[in-house]
Formats: structure tokens, C-alpha cells, sequence
């Protein structure tokens, strides 16, 4: 019986092993046969133009204006609110990555010769994104979002531009 001892223990693993690999190939090859229950049913479309527009714009009270841009590969739109007297409004923009350099976002209002920095666009999961807030007594804005190389007072090279009218 002692000279049977030593394989006790190596048996009993590899009847383990087999048998995982037994139940593993069973369960393998039984989903792959099956349709899942859970599919049936639905239906998977593309969204038109308009209804995507209308996803990626979301729901509220903001209104939104569209930038112009001056190339045909870049992109935006600025959301904006009036509350309490105030103008909150974010910039949301496909543009190019940059590797150097930063997109700012510059503020003009009515009664200004030359436009103010706002801020810089950061880059997330839905393109470049910021915002800000001003007084509503600067209607009509003139937004402009530029590709600044160098950190100045001046704009550089215009990307997009747009107006949040006064209402």
C-alpha cells in the first residue's frame, strides 16, 4: 500500500483537471449553439442626421448656436442659458488634436473693439469642451475659437467662430 501513496495525490488533481475540462468544453460548445433569449426582438437602426443632432445636443432650457468653420473638417456648437441675469454658456468643438499649441475660446461683446479670452478648450470624451459665464448685458456675443501657438493677447489663426444673439 505504500508504494501507492505518491500517486494518490496526482491522481486526484488530474481527475480534477479533466473534469473542469470536460464541463468547460460542454458549456463552450452548448452557447456557441444556442441564440440568446435576451436578443430577440430587437432592432438595431442607424440614427438620421437630425436624430443624432438632437442626441448630441441633449435636453433642457439651453438654446444652441451653430460655429462656422473655416475649414470643412472642424466642427461646433455652443450651448447657451440666460438665468439671473447671466449668460452661461459652454463651447463644444471636433477639431484636430493638437500637439502643441492650445484652442482658446475669445469673447467679444457688443459694446467691445477687441475680444477678451475666455478660456481653453479641453480635450475630452466628445471633443474639445469648455465654458464659461458672462453678464447678459453683453449681448450679442461674438464667439471665437482660435489655435493659439504661442500664450498672447492676440488671435492667431481663427478655427470657428459664432454669435449668441440678444433676445
Amino acid at each position: 500500500m505504500k508504494k501507492f501513496y505518491p500517486f494518490i495525490f496526482p491522481s486526484i488533481a488530474l481527475l480534477i483537471v479533466l473534469f473542469l475540462a470536460w464541463r468547460w468544453y460542454n458549456l463552450r460548445t452548448q452557447r456557441d449553439s444556442e441564440i440568446s433569449r435576451l436578443g430577440e426582438g430587437v432592432e438595431i437602426e442607424n440614427l438620421t442626421e437630425t436624430e443624432l443632432d438632437r442626441v448630441m445636443k441633449g435636453a433642457g432650457d439651453f438654446k444652441s448656436v451653430d460655429l462656422t468653420a473655416q475649414e470643412a473638417t472642424n466642427a461646433g456648437f455652443v450651448r447657451y442659458e440666460l438665468k439671473d441675469g447671466k449668460v452661461t454658456f459652454s463651447v463644444t468643438a471636433d477639431l484636430p488634436i493638437l500637439e502643441t499649441g492650445v484652442y482658446q475660446v475669445w469673447v467679444k461683446a457688443a459694446a467691445q473693439q477687441q475680444p477678451s479670452k475666455a478660456f481653453v478648450l479641453e480635450y475630452g470624451k466628445g471633443g474639445y469642451v469648455g465654458s464659461a459665464s458672462v453678464d447678459a448685458s453683453n449681448l450679442p456675443l461674438e464667439i471665437t475659437v482660435s489655435k493659439e501657438l504661442r500664450p498672447d493677447n492676440t488671435i492667431e489663426e481663427v478655427v470657428l467662430t459664432g454669435i449668441i444673439p440678444k433676445e
